[in-house]
């Protein structure tokens, strides 16, 4: 018998790519902000901002543009 409910794998999968272009520009604009921090050795603030986009698309943020500034507006300048 099957299920009723699959997964909802394409939610999934256009909340990963719109999770990680999110990223990409928070990260840009954090580089941007800060140019001599070692940001390619930076795995806490990679961590972080990982789990405040993660957060914020679960509580129903989608757009990337409005990810990234919900995000910067939480992250230290």
């Amino acid at each position: 018998m099957g299920c009723k409910n699959p997964p909802p794998t394409f939610y999934v999968s256009a909340l990963r790519s719109t999770v990680e272009q999110a990223f990409e520009a928070t990260w840009t604009a954090l580089q941007a902000r800060d140019p001599f921090r070692d940001f390619e050795r930076d795995y806490e603030l990679k961590a972080t901002l990982r789990r405040k986009l993660m957060g914020l698309a679960v509580d129903g943020v989608t757009d990337p543009i409005e990810l990234r500034e919900w995000a910067l507006e939480g992250l230290p300048r």
